[in-house]
């Protein structure tokens, strides 16, 4: 069951069904350490357990299609990978025991992954806008378009989006601009935008040069 699958693409099922969600490389490199390399990508899309897509900044998102996620399900009754840690070996021991709970009360695994891990040390809305920042700008001063910092504050309530928003562009901590090309935004440009004192704004920078 297991020799399907090499382990660094067993590695990335589990990583993405924790992760419950459409999910880049820098932010599965900053939650949990790993990142899906090309020839994994291709044999999980190949398999029909992937689906994959290009994002903001040409990062490339992936998710789990239905039969990823019954291949992963299948992944707690599964041995180890061979010549893995210590802590994978624990980690498959805690699966098993998942497998058995889920068995004994007729559970399935969607109702267990059902909120995305946003890893150990989740910050504040404020702190999450300000690394989102950071990974979509190039250096300090680029500005960002709402649009795509939107996109990575999934599971943010729009309210509380915009009162950090507000708080940070308040206190200096960003700035928050409109766009000047407003004819050429996209609807869901437009829809991302915030209102500061009555006017639309539709970019933020940090550490403007």
């Amino acid at each position: 069951m297991a020799a399907e699958l090499s382990t660094p693409a067993r590695q990335v099922l589990i990583a993405l069904m924790v992760r419950a969600e459409r999910v880049s490389n820098p932010d599965l490199r900053k939650a949990y350490r790993i990142e899906i390399t090309k020839p994994v990508r291709e044999e999980l899309a190949a398999a029909g357990l992937l689906v994959f897509e290009k994002g903001p900044r040409n990062a490339i998102f992936h998710e789990l299609t239905d039969r990823g996620w019954a291949r992963a399900r299948r992944e707690f009754r599964c041995p180890p990978p061979e010549r893995v840690s210590g802590a994978w070996l624990l980690h498959y021991a805690t699966l098993r025991h998942l497998a058995g709970l889920l068995d004994r009360t007729d559970r399935q695994i969607a109702d267990v992954f059902t909120e995305p891990d946003r890893g150990p040390g989740t910050g504040s809305v404020e702190d999450r806008i300000l690394d989102a920042y950071r990974e979509l700008a190039e250096k300090p001063g680029d500005l960002v378009g709402l649009v795509a910092l939107r996109q990575r504050l999934t599971g943010v309530d729009r309210t509380d989006q915009d009162r950090a928003l507000a708080g940070l562009d308040r206190r200096r901590e960003i700035h928050l601009d409109p766009d000047p090309a407003r004819h050429e935004l996209t609807p869901d440009a437009h829809d991302a935008a915030i209102l500061i004192g009555g006017e639309a704004k539709h970019l933020i920078t940090i550490g403007r040069p």
